[in-house]
């Protein structure tokens, strides 16, 4: 059975791109990005974070978890913010 890649992750920042990559690469899964070298055009082409099929679910889980804990982090980042007033 021959693996392919799939993409997980889609945007239009490098930079979140990359910070997706190297999270999924300190997870072990083994990733590629599409369309990186975007030359200075950054925002205008959509850079694709791909992995091997048999670790698409497991990346999915991984990029549900950081969201989530993205969400979180912005939660309470609010309520600080509202306290200082």
């Amino acid at each position: 059975m021959s693996e392919s890649l799939e993409t997980v992750y889609s945007t239009t920042n490098v930079m979140e791109a990359e910070f997706i990559k190297l999270t999924l690469e300190g997870e072990g899964i083994r990733c590629m990005l599409e369309n990186e070298l975007q030359a200075g055009l950054t925002g205008v082409f959509e850079v694709k974070v791909d992995v091997m099929s048999t670790d698409v679910d497991r990346a999915r889980q991984i990029l549900k978890e950081i969201r989530e804990s993205t969400e979180t982090a912005e939660d309470g980042f609010e309520e600080d913010a509202s306290k200082e007033e």
